[in-house]
């Protein structure tokens, strides 16, 4: 760099729509499109006026700039409503549904067009506690026909079959021929939970289900794959590479080894399968919000477009070429890391970046990410409303609209000063403190020379200055970026992360070191593998590094905070502060402090307190869509509140999918849809997996005052939750019959287990803890999975009630006729799930319920659902419909 260029604060220039359209014409469409969302509008009159305003804008134009700016901004509204209109919806895939629908097994033909690696894993029968070994594979197949009849759809099956037995081999664009169990994907009927039918079908899957072995007829593929297949196969052969050389053994130390966690690492820092992804690793990085760190991202494509283009100026090939280069390079590294939406994403950032800065002559930032926001949402206007094109578009704007510019207005004048001290001909040019900076620098290397030697004496103090500010600029980079994403963080994930600016500043440099250090490991050991330990050693080292700083502070209890979603108004005022921020940096007086306030104030937004939705003066109980489980919320009158139970898993000890907990996944969303923070108290009925398996992630997302617990045998699930407790600082409160207290303006009373009760040593239906909670002379009776001798033990309690949680899912086990008669209750829920492997609730029940004039609720038909008691009546809302 000449150091005639050396910049200043003076080279900032202004935020208008003379500097950067692209920018301004980037946010009228994207509120063109959000207008979209509750306006419509025929799209003959859009178009027409669209046009209409775009000649006018011409017009204006002609005249005066400043004249043309509103009917400009009406155009670039009006066609982003248009985009949002014409923008063809997700295939409903609706006979395919249908037929899912019905339940019954089904004869499927289609082509595979996504295969996962086969898994071992153990299932336990729904009927019993013995376990099997099987070995299952996840397939997505584009169906053709089923029962013979022609129909188009996506399916997503999970292929089983003993371990004992032989597996058949499953490569994309196989033609498989199966007798298929169909089933529409199950969908959590609550409030704030995420909607993965939604998601499944933005993929183009409209069902899911499960096939065995033996049911499958395969036709390998013939000629050639289709290119989505062929990309596919490279990327599954590219992390079985990693995997099978994480295999090999070596004399180096374990830290210059690479494990088969580190392998999964690489395999979703480098191709972007998460497939073999350690799920301790990844809590990890989540709980420090550095889990974009982990997989590929936008960062990861910039590190790579960045090696690519310095390398490219190394060689000083023309800025043609060098543009030419580094995006057929990216583009290379995009298909290779699958070419997903966010990889797609991020490579036509970059790409349409270095196009810009040909086509634009004064490059303004903005102005180019502007432009690329365009061309991004021109293409897909939904992505407006996904979480990962929002963070990725909010931090390079950061970046380029706030750090650099608070950059130039500090430290990066002496940053580009520290460079050429020899050519001291343009020192008169620079500001005073500049110039003198550099005489200082000339006069500490005097100074070092009879020490140092004129050469190092020269390097090294410029060489440490320019090390300690980009140190420092990455700190600000990182803390900007940090109090940005703060918004995002609490609306999207319900976390904010007071360790993610120390965890970024020190793994971000580590990463730029490990991601060109893995790439060269995986070209290597594609061609050469025994020489591939070389820079395997470094990258295992790098990697190390960082999964050791992640586990440090991902250990820190008060690193991880999680809150409720922030209301409309906090949403509005954070981002209106980043805006006000951008716009700070490069048009206020204050181009420095303005700007981090304007930030910090954002971040502080999604600490803004809001009140928990209660009705004072009413005990609210509300069963929570859990599947086939149980949850259930009860808010005092006083605006106290209760968790009984958290779902989990059927079938015992089943392990849970690393990728979905039914605590974190959908009971926490629906506590902080609620806006509550905290919970005063949590119950557990009795340690089966369907009622404990969320309760974990409960406990370390609400802090609760109390764990309620009846007398449960010491099973190890068990065992694990009341360590959870204690360590999280939890007091356990043991519970029995007989003892009666007051919770927030109601009364509780526990019915069961006796105070004498012995539990066997497995968990069992009959520990469980019985409740009855009162308000006024109205009450609700929570029984758990009681059953009949559970039941009868009670009989002798008074225990009329309003409403009754029917005991077991209403299996025919519970809710017997005369308990059911000394209950006597008007309002009965039952908690279970569509297509549950037990057939719950039983017929025989739902009759008895009926003849006693019981008006029943359930939770697979309703969703989740809200029963109110007043003192003298009771009042039901459904919260969620199908």
């Amino acid at each position: 760099m000449e150091i005639s260029s050396v910049p200043s604060y003076k080279l900032i220039s202004q935020l208008s729509f003379a500097t950067a359209p692209a920018l301004y014409a980037a946010l009228w469409l994207g509120a063109g499109i959000v207008l979209g969302g509750w306006l419509w509008i025929a799209p003959g009159i859009l178009i027409a006026a669209t046009l209409l305003l775009a000649l006018i804008s011409l017009l204006a134009a002609r005249k005066t700039l400043r004249l043309a700016l509103l009917p400009l901004a009406c155009t670039w509204l009006l066609l982003g409503l248009l985009l949002s209109e014409i923008e063809p919806a997700p295939d409903l895939q609706t006979q395919l549904s249908l037929l899912a629908e019905s339940g019954a097994a089904t004869t499927v033909d289609g082509n595979v067009i996504r295969t996962t690696p086969v898994r071992l894993t153990q299932s336990t029968s729904p009927f019993g506690n013995t376990t099997r070994e099987e070995r299952s594979e996840s397939l997505d197949l584009r169906v053709a026909s089923a029962d013979g009849h022609p129909i188009s759809g996506g399916l997503r099956a999970t292929l089983y079959g003993p371990a004992d037995q032989p597996f058949p081999a499953i490569h994309c664009g196989d033609q498989i021929h199966a007798l298929v169990s169909l089933h529409v994907p199950e969908r959590y009927l609550d409030p704030g939970v995420w909607d993965a039918t939604a998601w499944l079908r933005q993929q183009g899957i409209g069902v899911v289900g499960s096939l065995k072995t033996s049911a499958v007829t395969l036709t390998p593929a013939s000629g050639r794959s289709s290119f989505a297949c062929w990309l596919h196969s490279v990327q599954q052969a590219g992390s079985q590479r990693l995997m099978d050389f994480a295999s090999t053994s070596s004399r180096l130390p374990r830290w210059m080894l690479l494990s088969h966690a580190d392998a999964g690492m690489l395999s979703a820092m480098i191709l972007g399968d998460r497939t073999y992804l350690d799920h301790q690793a990844r809590v990890g990085f989540e709980r420090t919000g550095s889990f974009h760190l982990l997989v590929v991202s936008g960062m990861h494509l910039a590190i790579f477009a960045a090696c690519i283009f310095g390398l490219a100026g190394l060689l000083r090939l023309p800025r043609l070429w060098s543009t030419a280069v580094t995006i057929a390079c990216s583009f290379a590294y995009a298909l290779l890391a699958g070419f997903g939406e966010p990889v797609q994403r991020s490579f036509w950032m970059v790409t349409l970046y270095l196009l810009a800065r040909l086509l634009f002559r004064e490059r303004n930032s903005l102005n180019v990410i502007g432009f690329a926001a365009v061309c991004l949402l021109a293409l897909d206007p939904r992505s407006l409303w996904g979480a990962s094109f929002q963070m990725t578009l909010l931090s390079v704007l950061i970046v380029a609209g706030v750090a650099v510019p608070v950059a130039e207005h500090t430290f990066g004048p002496y940053l580009h000063a520290a460079r050429n001290l020899g050519l001291i001909a343009i020192d008169p040019g620079l500001p005073p403190p500049v110039a003198q900076f550099r005489v200082t620098l000339r006069l500490i290397s005097s100074h070092l020379e009879p020490f140092l030697g004129r050469r190092a004496a020269r390097f090294l103090p410029s060489a440490l200055v320019r090390l300690t500010l980009r140190s420092l600029e990455l700190l600000i980079i990182s803390a900007l970026i940090e109090l940005a994403m703060s918004l995002p963080m609490a609306i999207y994930f319900h976390r904010v992360t007071a360790v993610g600016l120390p965890v970024n500043l020190l793994v971000v440099p580590l990463i730029g070191l490990a991601l060109p250090s893995a790439l060269i490991t995986f070209a290597i050991l594609l061609v050469w593998p025994s020489v591939a330990i070389i820079p395997a050693a470094i990258t295992a080292a790098l990697l190390h590094g960082i999964g050791g700083i992640v586990q440090l502070f991902s250990g820190m209890g008060a690193g991880d905070i999680r809150i409720s979603s922030p209301g409309v108004l906090a949403i509005v005022a954070g981002i209106l502060l980043i805006g006000l921020a951008v716009w700070a940096a490069r048009n206020s007086r204050f181009p420095v402090a303005l700007p981090i306030v304007a930030l910090a104030c954002s971040a502080a937004c999604v600490f803004y307190p809001r009140a928990l939705a209660y009705h004072p003066g009413v005990l609210e109980v509300t069963a929570i869509d859990v599947g086939q489980g149980d949850c259930l919320l009860l808010v005092s009158p006083q605006g106290k509140t209760l968790l009984i139970d958290a779902g989990g898993p059927i079938g015992g000890a089943q392990a849970s999918n690393a990728n979905f907990e039914i605590g974190e996944d959908v009971v926490s969303p629906v506590l902080w849809s609620r806006n509550i923070r905290r919970l005063d108290a949590v119950a557990l009925t009795h340690a089966h997996s369907d009622h404990m398996g969320g309760m974990p992630s409960v406990l370390r997302n609400f802090r609760p005052r109390a764990l309620w617990v009846g007398n449960n045998p010491g099973i190890p699930a068990y065992k694990a939750l009341l360590d959870e407790a204690r360590h999280l600082g939890i007091p356990v409160e043991s519970m029995a019959a007989g003892k009666d207290f007051a919770f927030g303006g109601a009364q509780v009373q526990v019915l069961a287990p006796p105070a004498g009760y012995v539990p066997g040593p497995a968990a069992s239906n009959d520990d469980s803890l019985v409740l009855h909670v009162a308000v006024g002379e109205t009450s609700v009776l929570l029984e758990g999975d009681a059953q009949a001798a559970s039941e009868q033990q009670m009989l002798g309690e008074g225990l009329h009630s309003d409403l009754l949680k029917v005991g077991h899912h209403g299996s025919k086990t519970s809710t017997t006729p005369r308990f059911l008669a000394a209950v006597a209750p008007t309002y009965a829920v039952i908690s279970v799930a569509s297509r549950n492997p037990y057939g719950h609730p039983k017929m025989e029940i739902l009759d008895r319920l009926q003849q006693d004039h019981i008006r029943t609720f359930r939770t697979d038909a309703e969703g989740a659902t809200s029963f109110y008691l007043d003192g003298s009546s009771v009042s039901t809302q459904v919260l969620a419909a199908k």
